[in-house]
């Protein structure tokens, strides 16, 4: 028989079989079995819930940013039944966690699974000494999940759409593709300058962000000219339509700017998410950028009794893993 570690918290009885929660790491050192199997593990019920084959789970699996020590998994009857990963993140001089991946295969769903993985993760990283989870619902819908869990959205975008000025007499600025490495020295170097309010990714994190967004026809960017300097992460959607996830450039996000990076994408509707005070626009300008809730966050309870029982976060998660 199988000898789980004390940190399994089993879940309610009602619950058909034997079920649990508890670390990847706890799960390896449980069963006995290998780094590499728990991977194909969870790159078979990735595939199953989310349908993205091995070439996509193996960026995020193969990478630093995969720790088995920062995975979540329900088990359902000494099956794996659910996962969620933790990505570190900050946000104003706080550290804590990105909740990445929640996925429950469609044979256990209804169980309490995820809330359970949830409340374990929250008391997993409390017990670590950080300070909040974080999240992006895949939905709409999922903002009523979340916040049953005690989630409160917490993280807005202003999303602009740009579509190529023809015969516009563009600045002259140097655009370029970079690597994964590149564009992780560049956010490095930038956070320092970042606004308080914006969630700001870890070092560990970093690389894996931009290879995540190649693995979606997208990519990073360096920008730099007599307008300043910057870069910035991308993905490209369905029907020819790119998003830019985030800008960071030292001139400011200005509407030239974007007519500027809209250029590059030529033929392209491009779709800029942006914090809701985003720079120096026209009113008819901002008045056209549609303002959408981005994701939610968890404070451990020492800071919600500081702050009288909610969130007073109101920031940007620009680099959401959606």
């Amino acid at each position: 028989m199988r000898k789980w570690p004390g940190a399994a918290r089993r879940l309610s009885a009602w619950n058909r079989g034997a079920a649990m929660v508890l670390t990847g790491s706890d799960y390896l050192r449980g069963s006995r079995i290998s780094p590499d199997a728990l991977k194909k593990q969870l790159s078979g019920l990735w595939k199953t819930v989310f349908g993205d084959g091995p070439d996509y789970t193996s960026v995020f699996l193969g990478s630093t940013a995969f720790r088995p020590e920062d995975t979540v998994l329900s088990l359902d009857g000494g099956g794996l039944a659910a996962m969620l990963f933790l990505l570190p993140v900050s946000l104003e001089g706080m550290h804590g966690r990105y909740i990445y991946a929640v996925a429950t295969h469609p044979d256990f769903r209804g169980r309490g699974h995820a809330g359970t993985m949830l409340e374990f993760a929250q008391r997993l990283t409390e017990g670590r000494g950080e300070d909040f989870t974080c999240l992006h619902p895949a939905s709409d819908s999922l903002y009523g999940f979340y916040r049953r869990f005690g989630f409160e959205t917490a993280f807005y975008i202003r999303e602009v759409s740009r579509k190529l000025r023809t015969g516009a007499d563009f600045p002259r600025l140097r655009i370029e593709r970079i690597s994964a490495e590149r564009f992780a020295a560049l956010y490095a170097e930038a956070l320092p300058e970042r606004r308080d309010a914006c969630l700001k990714w870890g070092e560990e994190t970093l690389t894996f962000l931009c290879r995540e967004a190649e693995a979606q026809d997208g990519g990073a960017l360096a920008v730099e000219g007599g307008m300043g300097k910057g870069f910035c992460l991308f993905t490209c959607l369905e029907k020819g339509t790119a998003v830019v996830k985030e800008t960071v450039f030292s001139g400011g996000i200005t509407e030239e700017l974007l007519d500027v990076l809209a250029a590059y994408w030529s033929g392209k509707s491009v779709i800029f998410r942006l914090p809701e005070n985003f720079g120096n626009f026209p009113e008819k300008i901002t008045e056209k950028a549609v303002l959408h809730p981005f994701g939610m966050i968890k404070y451990k309870k020492e800071l919600l009794d500081l702050q009288g029982g909610g969130t007073r976060t109101r920031g940007f998660m620009g680099i959401a893993l959606d």
